[in-house]
């Protein structure tokens, strides 16, 4: 059972501002090219919502559930969050750490803290006092100021089932079909997963934390590493689908992931994962 109490002496961001450089799975700057457009990636919490009530503070165990995401504080001290099928969106990396805690402050600031009280991670969000941190429908983990807009936020937002050409799966993002979840995991893995028995149907089977998926202009579907990129390198995995300018990845509504031409549904690669 989650352990939750009133904290009467909150630290103030002051330490938690040291921490924001180093926190581990942050939206990374690789990531800053055209996102896929999703239908819940404007940052105005949804329906169906979970609020935290500032000055809250949690021990190991379940801290938050919405319609597609659970936020768990594991045992180990790693702040974790999970699509509900399975599969790591999103995580602080601050393992090893058997009985930390994660308190969200009056000051608005998220942090994870050791033991004994010392600050291991924080989301860097202090200075909005009266802010409300939300775990929202589309899986995403945000901290809002008092006038509505985002101070912070996991980026794990729910994306379209097609992506063009120049268009990319962020870290975290994921989206769904009538029997499957395609979700480009924490891990660096791209994965599809069943809905219902949550096994791993198909993967890229690669391990970079914070890595993404980029439809490139050339047709090809490629997993770059955090720092990668077109013309950097880092490349993990790939379609081979190269010299099909203006393809596109579609995840269809049987589970299969496909690869299509421009302007056909000629299929150039597949996961074969269809039901």
């Amino acid at each position: 059972m989650a352990f939750t109490r009133k904290r009467t002496a909150l630290r103030t961001g002051l330490v938690a501002a040291a921490l924001t450089a180093a926190a581990v799975g942050a939206p990374a700057a690789a990531q800053a090219a055209p996102p896929v457009p999703a239908t819940a990636n404007t940052l105005v919490a949804p329906a169906k919502a979970q609020g935290f009530e500032p000055g809250t503070s949690h021990g190991a165990g379940e801290v938050a559930r919405s319609k597609n995401a659970v936020l768990k504080l594991q045992t180990d001290g790693n702040l974790v969050l999970e699509h509900v099928s399975g599969g790591v969106l999103w995580a602080t990396g601050t393992y090893g750490h058997p009985g930390a805690t994660v308190a969200f402050q009056q000051d608005g600031n998220l942090v994870v803290y050791s033991a004994d009280g010392k600050a291991l991670w924080a989301a860097g969000s202090y200075g909005n006092p009266g802010a409300r941190l939300e775990l929202q429908s589309d899986g995403n983990l945000v901290v809002y100021r008092q006038d509505g807009s985002a101070a912070w936020n996991t980026g794990t937002w729910m994306v379209d089932t097609t992506v063009n050409a120049t268009w990319q799966i962020g870290s975290g993002n994921w989206t769904w079909s009538a029997n499957a979840i395609l979700a480009m995991e924490q891990t660096g893995k791209l994965s599809i997963r069943d809905r219902n028995t949550h096994e791993e149907r198909w993967s890229t089977n690669t391990w970079a934390p914070g890595a993404y998926a980029r439809m490139q202009s050339d047709g090809n579907f490629v997993v770059y590493k955090k720092d990668g990129g077109e013309g950097k390198g880092g490349a993990l995995w790939s379609t081979g689908t190269w010299n099909n300018p203006g393809a596109r990845l579609v995840f269809q509504l049987d589970g299969n992931l496909v690869l299509l031409a421009r302007n056909s549904d000629a299929v150039l690669w597949q996961s074969g994962t269809d039901d």
